[in-house]
């Protein structure tokens, strides 16, 4: 049996038999799921399992991020062509759909805890064969598991953090996910540019190996603390294990009652049983009930990638390039600076997300995002000079808008808005449509930038936001402050105290 194999192999074993009362052995290493090596409690608890569930963003950020800089030392080195280069950039895509599918089984049979570890052993494979391919359909293919672990990982790791944060914090945890996933673009654009003196064919490692290397490091981080986490409690009780259930809500928040948390369990088996006619199949995502929280995340996601995100972010060194920057040094350095203003909105977004609320952030985020796309294209029209600073201008002020709304938003409502038996489907079907647009964006972008000018391109990602404005206006709610059993009665109800606006789907 292959290194590998065995590792998933011992993986599975802990997966199967972890339990409250013991140790699990698996040969060459014990650990326990619920023993906590950390000996920490409440919020700091708290803080340290959503950092371990978001290494999964800072993953999906930096391999999405580091194919910016390293796609001309590739093609420098392979010699491909536009459609093969495409699909080299797209292949993150391919496999992110393919895992995103995976993820609705392995989630609900084996915990989202589970689902996140497979994840990392596919960022490390991937990783590690990616900066070893000597031709590209090895490097394609290495890519592919790369997004297979992202594929995994986005729905496992938001579903993760949504079942294990208290409410109050809930949405800043989720948004803590897309930051993530800024920060980690962010240190993509920077290996870039520090790589940059590798050159295209160095003796000893090519420069773009180097690069994909790095991300087995974070990669290692999240498999070594995912291994020790504890299981989501509501998994746990969806999975007739509620003693144990009990006993992480008690290290999650240990100021509660010992009846707080016997009730809190209750009601998640409430809630469940409420369900448990219902056999949670794909058709009923569509059914009348549910059909107005399925298409509300469909739409999320769909007006998320016609924004026009991925473009900017996968294909930025070129941008720059017809702006005018003629060196490949100032090319990645302005991208630096684009990833730098994407990251620290994204943090900024931590702490308007529970404070401004969701809905908020979507109806103002969407028309900022289509202003800035406005003065791309005044920019590009006007050429060099003030139409040069113009645009750039405006290209931070989009991944800025983007950042503070749409970059979080569709992860956070997806993680709260489905019930307990759908909530694994229905993040994957809303997962499924990021991955789709995403690749069709990615993939077409080359090809759409020989048909169409840039102007007329960013003119239609600027027409695609004020349509979502209008959609956000008439269809988003307000999920602050909701617990995840209440969030599914907002879109069958006119509101409540803690949701303000239009309900979804009415």
């Amino acid at each position: 049996m292959s290194p590998f194999l065995l590792v998933i192999k011992r993986y599975w074993g802990l997966a199967k038999n972890s339990s409250i009362q013991g140790c699990v052995s698996s040969g060459w290493l014990e650990t326990s799921a619920y023993t906590f090596p950390w000996s920490l409690k409440g919020l700091r608890m708290i803080i340290l399992l959503a950092c371990i569930a978001v290494l999964c963003g800072l993953l999906y950020g930096y391999n999405e991020g580091v194919i910016a800089g390293a796609y001309e030392p590739i093609k420098a080195e392979f010699e491909f062509s536009a459609y093969w280069g495409g699909l080299l950039v797209a292949s993150l895509s391919i496999g992110g759909l393919i895992g995103a599918y995976l993820s609705a089984y392995l989630s609900d049979k084996f915990g989202r805890r589970s689902t996140v570890i497979i994840a990392a052993l596919f960022f490390i494979t991937g990783a590690v064969l990616s900066s070893v391919a000597q031709d590209l359909f090895i490097l394609t293919f290495a890519r592919s598991l790369i997004g297979m672990g992202i594929g995994l990982s986005s729905m496992a790791g938001p579903q993760y953090v949504s079942e294990i944060a208290p409410r109050k914090i809930r949405g800043r945890m989720l948004g803590a996910f897309q930051f993530m996933i800024s920060f980690g673009v962010l240190i993509g654009y920077l290996s870039n540019l520090i790589t940059l003196d590798l050159g295209y064919s160095a003796e000893a490692i090519n420069r773009w190996q180097f690069m994909f290397l790095l991300s087995a490091i974070p990669a290692a981080f999240l498999l070594f603390g995912i291994w020790s986490a504890p299981e989501s409690p509501r998994w746990l009780v969806m999975a007739k294990r509620s003693a144990e259930a009990e006993a992480v809500f008690e290290k999650i928040e240990p100021t509660r009652s010992v009846a707080w948390v016997k009730g809190n369990v209750k009601r998640i088996e409430e809630d469940l049983a409420e369900v448990a006619d219902q056999k949670g199949g794909w058709l009923d995502l569509i059914n009348p009930r549910n059909r107005p929280i399925t298409s509300f995340c469909v739409f999320t996601f769909l007006f998320q990638q016609l924004s026009g995100i991925n473009a900017v972010i996968l294909y930025a060194p070129e941008l720059f390039g017809d702006l005018g920057f003629s060196e490949e040094a100032s090319r990645l350095s302005a991208t630096v600076g684009l990833g730098a203003a994407l990251a620290l909105a994204a943090a900024a977004s931590l702490l308007l997300i529970d404070r401004v609320g969701r809905r908020p952030l979507m109806v103002y985020g969407l028309p900022a995002c289509a202003l800035s796309q406005f003065l791309i294209v005044g920019g590009f029209l006007m050429g060099d000079g003030i139409g040069t600073a113009l645009s750039v201008s405006g290209l931070c002020l989009y991944v800025i808008s983007y950042s503070l709304s749409m970059g979080p938003l569709p992860w956070v409502y997806m993680s709260e808005v489905f019930p307990n038996y759908l909530r694994a489907k229905g993040m994957v079907v809303a997962v499924t449509v990021n991955w789709v647009f995403t690749f069709l964006v990615v993939f077409g972008f080359p090809k759409l930038n020989q048909l169409f000018t840039i102007t007329e391109i960013f003119l239609f990602f600027a027409i695609c936001c004020c349509i979502g404005t209008v959609y956000a206006i008439r269809r988003a709610p307000e999920t602050k402050g909701v617990s995840l059993e209440d969030i599914y009665e907002l879109f069958h109800k006119g509101g409540s105290k803690t949701a303000e606006g239009p309900v979804a789907g009415e």
